[in-house]
């Protein structure tokens, strides 16, 4: 039911809206990896390798966004949702790690 919900929802989207919502799901998947590989690896090690594979990922999402939604400006694929990718990848990692260390689990 929320799936059927959610693509309803997307379909009613404009071409930026879908964009932008694209890119914050994919800032969430990303910002859960990241503090998933946290566990593995110091944070301060990570980091570098963090920001740097976040402009690989967020450039296969301009990728995607040209084949998918086929932009009608270089603004709409390159700069549309660029601050949404990156403030929810950070905000989700910081949020799940402080989850964590709330519930005691790390």
């Amino acid at each position: 039911m929320c799936l059927k919900t959610i693509k309803s929802l997307v379909e009613k989207m404009t071409l930026e809206d879908k964009i932008v919502f694209f890119r914050f799901l994919v800032g969430l998947v990303y910002g859960v990896t990241v503090y998933l590989a946290s566990l593995f690896v110091h944070p301060v090690r990570l980091t570098p390798y963090a920001w740097s594979t976040s402009v690989m990922v967020y450039y296969a999402t301009v990728i995607y966004v040209a084949l998918k939604y086929k932009p009608t400006s270089r603004f709409q694929l390159y700069f549309r949702g660029l601050a949404t990718f990156y403030i929810t990848w950070i905000l989700t990692s910081i949020i799940v790690f402080e989850i964590m260390r709330f519930f005691g689990v790390f």
